[in-house]
C-alpha cells in the first residue's frame, strides 16, 4: 500500500505537532530528556553507564552527557567508578532524583492522560501502536528509522 508523499507529508507533520502538544512547557524543571534519564535508572537500575542509557533511550551520546552533567550538578544522581576503568563509571538515582522524577512526570503525564480520559479507546490503540512500531524497529537492529530503512 502507497500513500502519496503530499498526503504522507501532512502524517509527518501531524505526527510531529502531536509530539510537540504532548511535551509539557518548561517551567524551569528537569526536562524531558533528563526524566526519561532518570526513569531509566529507576526501572533498570542495572543498566547504568552513559552508554547504556543511550543505547536504550535512543539518545545520542553527546544529549546524555548534557543531560547526565546538569542532573549530577542538581544531585539527581551520583557516580560509582569502575573498578579496572577508570574512564568507566555507573550511575545511580539519589532521593532527590527519585522526587524529581516523580515531579516531573506529573507534568509529562498530564496531556497523556487528559487524551485518555478525551478519546479513549482510540488513544489507547495509537499507544499500543507506537509501541509496537518502536518494538519492530529495535527487533530490526536500528536505532532509529534512518538505519533501518
Amino acid at each position: 500500500m502507497d500513500i502519496p508523499w503530499t498526503e504522507m507529508v501532512r502524517y509527518q507533520q501531524q505526527v510531529q505537532k502531536l509530539s510537540r502538544l504532548l511535551l509539557p512547557p518548561r517551567n524551569g524543571g528537569l526536562t524531558t530528556s533528563e526524566c526519561e534519564l532518570l526513569a531509566w535508572l529507576y526501572f533498570y537500575p542495572e543498566q547504568n553507564t552513559p552508554v547504556q542509557l543511550s543505547q536504550q533511550s535512543g539518545m545520542k551520546k553527546e544529549a546524555v552527557s548534557r543531560c547526565l552533567k546538569r542532573l549530577f550538578q542538581q544531585g539527581c544522581i551520583t557516580k560509582e567508578k569502575q573498578a579496572g576503568d577508570e574512564r568507566s563509571y555507573r550511575l545511580f538515582l539519589t532521593e532527590t532524583g527519585l522526587d524529581q522524577l516523580q515531579q516531573g512526570y506529573k507534568a509529562i503525564l498530564t496531556p497523556f492522560y487528559q487524551l485518555l480520559r478525551n478519546i479513549g479507546p482510540d488513544f489507547e490503540l495509537f499507544l499500543t501502536c507506537a509501541d509496537r512500531m518502536v518494538t519492530q524497529l529495535e527487533q530490526t537492529g536500528g536505532t532509529s528509522l534512518h538505519e533501518t530503512l
